[in-house]
């Protein structure tokens, strides 16, 4: 199996899906509608004071993977149990479980890259790739950003970092990133009346939406910071069939995180018992 053709299987991260560009769901009321932020540099700011409210956190719950199989071109389901971790701003873990191995499929992330080791044998895959190198969320099998972004860490948020522009619609401030070319980058959907992200749309190197991560169902944790535990993201894979992992946290805590915790949640696992391992080169994966 190639990486590019398994690249959608399983990208992580932001949107209440039922609520999209201010209109209510058939049978639900709708949103209070609330100004918004008044420039980009106030939106941004607001953003960033929510990345500082992070605290570490656990949590447990469920992975469904939806995916076409790019041998059979059958769609398939797994559900998962979870096992997740965070303790912002970089370092993620996410293990999904089947009957047979505890760890059929690990997540990861921290202050230097981020990893996805798949171990069922149809599948044995470990990626690779460096903060640096991650240009595009194209072609992995999880993104960085999506990650860090499902859980409120908008990254590149700065005003100057990159290009970005604003616009109120309905009950959500809408935020858009270009890079220095003018390219778009992606786009966040603010609720404007209390500034938690409902939605990211990612947009690939043919400037079409590539992804869309929808967060919804938020939950106070400590210290003013909420977490949603609800996540569903939605990658175009080949053919332009649709792949999707919807995450849901039955139960989510603060955490104090041990040395040793850090130490083996938070670093790559050994590559030598993957059948395929990959890394990324250039913003491209290259099979070892």
């Amino acid at each position: 199996m190639k990486a590019g053709d398994i690249g959608s299987l399983c990208l992580l991260a932001a949107a209440a899906a039922t609520f999209i560009g201010g209109c209510a769901a058939p049978g639900r009321p709708r949103l209070p509608i609330c100004p918004g932020k008044t420039s980009v540099d106030e939106a941004l700011a607001a953003l960033a004071a929510r990345a500082q409210q992070a605290v570490p956190l656990r949590g447990n719950g469920q992975i469904l993977l939806t995916y076409h199989d790019p041998d059979s071109g059958k769609r398939k389901r797994h559900n998962l149990p979870m096992r997740f971790l965070f303790d912002p701003p970089w370092e993620t873990y996410i293990q999904g479980s089947v009957a047979v191995d505890q760890k059929a499929v690990i997540m990861g992330s921290n202050k230097d890259g981020f990893w996805l080791a798949l171990r069922p044998e149809e599948m044995s895959s470990y990626y690779l790739g460096a903060w640096t190198e991650a240009r595009n969320i194209e072609g992995l099998m999880t993104s960085p950003k999506v990650v860090l972004e499902a859980f409120g860490i908008i990254q590149d948020s700065e005003p100057h970092a990159r290009l970005w522009s604003l616009r109120h619609e309905g009950a959500f401030d809408i935020l858009t990133q270009r890079d220095e070319d003018g390219r778009l980058v992606k786009r966040v959907h603010v609720y404007a009346c209390d500034y938690l992200v409902s939605k990211i749309e990612y947009f690939g190197s043919r400037q079409r939406v590539a992804a869309v991560a929808e967060l919804g169902r938020y939950k106070p944790v400590a210290g003013g910071f909420r977490v949603p535990t609800r996540i569903v993201v939605s990658t175009a894979g080949p053919a332009k069939k649709t792949d999707s992992i919807s995450i849901t946290l039955s139960s989510t805590d603060a955490w104090e995180v041990k040395p040793k915790q850090r130490e083996v949640f938070f670093n790559p696992p050994a590559p030598n018992k993957f059948e395929h391992r990959y890394s990324l080169v250039d913003g491209q994966w290259i099979e070892e």
